[in-house]
């Protein structure tokens, strides 16, 4: 299965107080995973050989990145959903929330822009 985009029904939570708003995000199939944790596996070996043309630093940098590399990897490879745009209101100020989280595995927790209190977002039922 590739990549599809997909728009879910969404509540934020404060207190008592609930808005109601909606979230896209986009699952990735197991080809999908694999083709981006490539790529990034590609940005790693690259970087590492950028690190190669600079003088004494490289001793440093190469093992490190080399180091950090497989993390990375793995991490890109294991997020099966990314959020890519959420509209919902704060129900304390109602202003409009940004959802900064990358992976969609709730409950989420986001702090209000405006009011900078904690919003709990979930899935509607």
């Amino acid at each position: 299965m590739a990549s599809e985009v997909l728009t879910h029904n969404i509540v934020a939570r404060y207190s008592e107080e609930i808005t109601k708003g909606t979230i896209e995000s986009v699952h990735f199939g197991e080809q999908a995973r694999l083709k981006r944790s490539l790529k990034v596996a590609a940005v790693c070996l690259l970087v590492a050989g950028v690190c190669l043309c600079i003088p004494g630093a490289h001793f440093v940098l190469v093992p490190l990145t080399l180091l950090v590399s497989p993390f990375v990897i793995y991490k890109t490879h294991s997020q099966a959903t990314k959020i890519l745009k959420a509209e919902i209101a704060c129900p304390k100020c109602h202003k409009p929330l940004s959802v900064l989280s990358s992976q969609e595995k709730y409950p989420l927790f986001e702090n209000c822009g405006a009011c900078h209190r904690e919003i709990r977002i979930d899935r509607a039922a």
